[in-house]
């Protein structure tokens, strides 16, 4: 690994140690991480990894590399944010990495606006359960929030709001199955003992909370379709993938990835811009084409009016930015985002999940890896490989 791409991963590495050295004697329940979170992330920390319960699940454990990205989180979020009136990925820096604000154009990068807010990447190899990592985070997430409430206090730190967000159908239709269960053979129910939460159940909750994480799964999952429509109870599970937030930039939401070029507009594009509710050329007078991106536009506004949310980012790289002319550009996507959280201060949180959480900038001798700034945890594939979790590559 180059001194370029340490410096550039440098908030992973001293938010890391900063874990390691809180979260000590964890599995014999001495850390001192367990006197610094509430009480029901105490209880969580314990059930997943205290040295009794890891033994009792035999092999139902959940390994190095998702340990350290749970950890992190709960450390960068819960602990070193605690007490904050506002939480963005600088103040983060200032905790754990603060040198690295010296090189570059560091500073200036992460003080953008688009970094307001809580935001956390978890850099994880293809294949190393990044979907149970985001499970465990909920299951964290909404805990906390059910036992402030019942207290009286509505921490900023804890939601049971979620938007999850998938690059395409195919990943889309594969967090349905985690959450919801796998389609019941001839009809559109979903069969939710099939589902993680549900399977696993033995590590993801402790047994006094299962009914209540199992209601509310299954009581507040919105389909893409269903999102600001579905009536759901007491808090929301939202999953879609990015093209019903691109705000017009992509219109088809079939489309698995889409290169933009930078070239210039075609007229109808412009017309589209300026009458957005024209139908497309190759459906004719559609209205399912007109309800699809008026729905867009009231999504985006019901997301915005929402006073908490926590949005999951799936494969993060492919919705990040894109290349014009060999310099990285905002999407569209991540102005939705932007626009989502405008009002939500520290109380919009963005989790990324990425295997290759970059951009290639330049061209030739001169092309780099450009890592986004706010990668918390680096569990690359050689660590991957090592431990067992994907095979060599051979070429």
């Amino acid at each position: 690994m180059s001194s370029k791409t340490d410096d550039q991963l440098a908030l992973a590495a001293g938010l890391t140690a900063k874990t390691q050295q809180l979260c000590l004697g964890l599995e014999s329940g001495a850390a001192d991480i367990l006197d610094l979170v509430t009480p029901t992330t105490a209880e969580l920390l314990l059930w997943w990894f205290g040295e009794d319960m890891v033994l009792a699940r035999q092999g139902l454990n959940f390994h190095a590399g998702q340990k350290q990205a749970i950890l992190n989180a709960i450390v960068a979020h819960e602990v070193l944010g605690q007490e904050r009136d506002h939480w963005t990925l600088l103040d983060l820096y200032q905790a754990c990495a603060p040198d690295a604000l010296l090189t570059g154009n560091r500073m200036n990068e992460v003080a953008s606006p688009k970094h307001a807010h809580p935001k956390y990447c978890f850099k994880m190899a293809t294949g190393t359960g990044k979907t149970w990592v985001m499970q465990a985070l909920m299951v964290w997430q909404l805990l906390n929030k059910t036992a402030a409430l019942a207290e009286g206090i509505n921490d900023a730190r804890f939601t049971r709001l979620f938007l999850v967000v998938a690059p395409g159908l195919i990943v889309y239709e594969r967090l349905l199955d985690a959450f919801c269960g796998k389609l019941v053979a001839g009809s559109t129910g979903r069969d939710f003992s099939t589902s993680d939460v549900f399977k696993f159940a033995d590590l993801f909750v402790p047994e006094a909370y299962r009914d209540a994480v199992f209601a509310f799964v299954r009581g507040n999952v919105c389909s893409k379709a269903e999102i600001g429509l579905k009536a759901t109870g007491n808090g929301m599970i939202a999953i879609t993938n990015w093209h019903l937030l691109a705000e017009g930039e992509v219109l088809d939401d079939t489309v698995e990835d889409v290169e933009a070029l930078g070239a210039p507009l075609d007229p109808h594009l412009v017309v589209g811009a300026v009458l957005p509710l024209t139908p497309g050329r190759a459906t004719g007078n559609s209205l399912d084409v007109l309800d699809r991106r008026y729905a867009r536009g009231n999504v985006l506004e019901y997301l915005a009016g929402l006073p908490e949310l926590m949005v999951f980012n799936d494969e993060a790289h492919h919705i990040h930015e894109f290349k014009r002319e060999g310099e990285t550009t905002e999407v569209e996507w991540q102005k939705s985002l932007s626009r989502i959280a405008a009002t939500k201060g520290r109380r919009f949180v963005q989790v990324d999940f990425s295997a290759t959480p970059y951009n290639d900038v330049g061209s030739g001798k001169n092309k780099r890896k450009l890592y986004f700034p706010h990668i918390v945890v680096d569990f690359d594939l050689k660590s991957a490989m090592r431990a067992g979790l994907v095979k060599s590559l051979v070429l």
